[in-house]
């Protein structure tokens, strides 16, 4: 049963997440999933986390519609879009705990790619682009984790931020209508999970806007280093209660 205490704490979560997207474009499922999980399941967190991104990331696309680079993206996001149904069977199987330890552990492993900024070139990105797009739907909308991937990528290609933000939002849009479809044709998007998502999605609106006020202003260094901070020690508190369990 979803109470006042669990709305509450999941939207503070995710305002932060809304702010995070709207001043570095990335970071969603990353800088929620390891707060949410504290308290709720592995599926609700998954389920409602990728429902209310969808309001996130259409409120980067519309501020960024003029940087998509449409006719490059578009394999990429096909790819997403037909490994999205992997990541819904996934989460409708796996078990609850298992899901726990795989989120926090990759958390974690992802927290680590951004904090060194991993920057490479793409070797074939037409080929490499698909591909990528494929695995990083199925862990999106299986775990609420992937994005930091895709944004490696991108950076790979020489993308300035713009084009980072416009390209992860056009992405994920594509990829989040084949995943809420999925979500409701499997019975994840009960009645409870519906309401925090109606009760949540404000609070995204309020980071973003926050976020577009702000970014001009603030030190997004000491931003970048206090998220991974809270991300680094919730996950470890996750993963470490699950752990001491089995």
């Amino acid at each position: 049963m979803i109470g006042p205490i669990e709305i509450a704490v999941s939207a503070l979560a995710l305002a932060v997440a809304g702010f995070a997207i709207g001043a570095i474009g990335f970071g969603f499922g990353l800088t929620t999933t390891p707060v949410m999980l504290l308290f709720l399941d592995p599926q609700t967190v998954v389920v409602v986390v990728n429902a209310v991104s969808v309001l996130g990331f259409g409120l980067v696309l519309i501020e960024t519609r003029d940087h998509v680079p449409y006719r490059p993206l578009m394999p990429t996001a096909i790819a997403g879009a037909l490994g999205a149904p992997l990541g819904v069977f996934a989460l409708s199987a796996l078990d609850p705990s298992a899901l726990r330890i795989g989120i926090s552990v990759l958390v974690l492993a992802l927290t680590a790619l951004v904090v060194v900024k991993t920057e490479w070139r793409i070797p074939k990105p037409q080929f490499t682009g698909p591909v990528l797009g494929f695995g990083v739907a199925a862990m999106v909308t299986g775990l609420a984790i992937g994005g930091p991937l895709l944004v490696l990528f991108f950076l790979g290609r020489g993308m300035e931020r713009q084009g980072v933000r416009a390209s992860m939002a056009f992405f994920f849009l594509f990829m989040y209508i084949t995943a809420l479809t999925g979500y409701f044709l499997q019975g994840l998007m009960t009645s409870d999970r519906l309401l925090l998502t109606a009760a949540t999605a404000p609070a995204v609106a309020i980071g973003y806007w926050l976020s577009v006020r702000l970014t001009g202003r603030m030190n997004e260094k000491v931003f970048r280093q206090a998220v991974v901070v809270v991300i680094v020690v919730t996950s470890t508190l996750v993963l470490a209660r699950e752990v001491l369990s089995l």
